[in-house]
């Protein structure tokens, strides 16, 4: 049984290593870069639709709002004129408008927590996918150049490498 699964081990890795052979790393490289833009554009589609969808509750909550206070102006003449079955019915819609306001507004509140998720994603693949365009832009210059190639880790540039410039030029300007 030992015998039988390391040759199937090795079998694997024969075909796996044919695989590699066989693909071009550049032409996977020029696809992964196309999807994540793709990826990255449908996800500011998306972000767009939200953005849409919160004016929308804003301005259907503005117009409940509006109409709210108006119901108020009716509320005190019919009290005044002594018309309670009016005013009961006006205190049913005011009512009913409060609750849908305060619907409206949990609602905003979660599209707009959605929101700032869906920016950070974005935020988070559109940094992801420049690294990766300044990965494959090293990997296409080094085949043109006669020097020794670069490596794509000389390059890039991580947020801790921008923390540490801001912290040294912050020193250098205070002295």
């Amino acid at each position: 049984m030992a015998l039988i699964t390391r040759l199937t081990r090795l079998f694997r890795a024969d075909a796996h290593a044919l695989l590699d052979q066989l693909e071009e790393p550049e032409a996977l490289l020029r696809q992964a870069l196309r999807e994540m833009d793709e990826a990255l554009a449908q996800g500011q589609a998306r972000l767009r639709e939200r953005e849409q969808r919160l004016e929308q509750l804003q301005r259907r909550r503005h117009d409940i709002e509006t109409r709210l206070a108006g119901i108020g102006s009716e509320l005190d003449l019919c009290l005044a004129a002594g018309n309670e079955a009016l005013a009961r019915l006006l205190l049913r819609r005011r009512l009913e408008g409060e609750r849908l306001a305060e619907q409206l507004a949990r609602q905003r509140e979660r599209l707009a927590a959605e929101q700032a998720d869906a920016r950070a994603r974005l935020a988070d693949q559109q940094q992801r996918l420049e690294q990766l365009r300044q990965r494959a832009a090293v990997f296409d210059h080094a085949d043109d150049s006669s020097e020794a190639p670069w490596r794509a880790e000389d390059i890039i540039v991580s947020d801790a490498d921008v923390e540490l410039a801001l912290l040294r030029e912050k020193q250098r300007r205070a002295s």
